[in-house]
């Protein structure tokens, strides 16, 4: 079977199928052709709908080479930003035309006309142009590392110090926890298996060697809490992390009842 062409792909793509109706035709009996179509109205959205692509660098010149052969199309029709540095394209030659801004798609008018009239060429040739900027900003978009759907990656932050929490006095074995003091002077804190109380957690910093200690803050409901540390804390004094049971008392000292600990090393 004798697929379309690529201005005829473009057409379909980015026109009213209703003026293509011998090629729209070929789609009802053509997967391929109806895959390909389906897959620039696909770019095509997404492109449009990807603000982040404006503010990408411009590839470089070789890869709209490399996109014109793959998809078939003449240099001509990726237009001036295709052309090397010593170039310049008949748009741009012109007194009257404006100069396009760098990476800018756009068609050309030196082929010779076909039968269906110059203004049909250079509306088909605009298309193909459309059509090749799609897939240029998909692929500048894949250079630059940018994943649609997907968050940007930010690493974790490196570890200074860490604990491991164990049950201490009346508490059940069976809770845990841990602790990691990360770059930024920050305390993340992971428990499980805390007994019910009738008050609230408060995590602190206590010096085994002298008692002495301060609160880092109150550890919700949740597995998980993280706490930032005062700037003059010496950790390597403070190196006890306490999670004790505490109640609405308005006391803000200890309550002596502490159900986790463990030595930051």
């Amino acid at each position: 079977m004798r697929h379309l062409d690529t201005e005829q792909l473009a057409l379909l793509a980015f026109d009213d199928p209703s003026e293509q109706t011998a090629a729209a035709a070929h789609l009802t009996s053509c997967d391929t052709c109806r895959d390909e179509v389906a897959e620039l109205r696909r770019l095509a959205g997404v492109v449009a709908h990807t603000p982040r692509l404006r503010d990408l660098p411009p590839p470089p010149p070789r890869l709209w080479s490399a996109i014109a052969a793959q998809a078939g199309l003449a240099e001509a029709a990726i237009g001036t930003a295709a052309a090397p540095s010593g170039r310049s394209s008949d748009a741009t030659a012109s007194p009257d035309a404006g100069a396009a801004p760098r990476g800018t798609v756009r068609p050309t008018d030196n082929r010779p006309p076909t039968a269906a009239g110059p203004a049909r060429q250079r509306r088909g040739l605009a298309r193909l142009a459309v059509a090749a900027g799609v897939i240029a900003a998909v692929a500048a978009g894949a250079v630059a590392g940018v994943w649609w759907g997907r968050p940007p990656q930010v690493p974790a932050p490196a570890v200074l110090a860490a604990a491991a929490l164990t049950a201490y006095g009346d508490t059940p074995a069976s809770a845990t926890g841990r602790a990691d003091v990360v770059a930024g002077h920050r305390l993340r804190l992971h428990v499980a298996g805390l007994p019910a109380v009738d008050g609230y957690y408060e995590v602190w910093l206590i010096d085994p060697d002298t008692m002495r200690m301060f609160s880092v803050g109150t550890l919700g409901p949740g597995a998980d809490g993280e706490f930032s540390l005062p700037a003059n804390a010496d950790l390597a004094a403070y190196r006890l992390v306490d999670v004790s049971a505490e109640h609405f008392d308005n006391n803000t000292a200890h309550s002596g009842d502490s159900l986790l600990r463990g030595l930051l090393t």
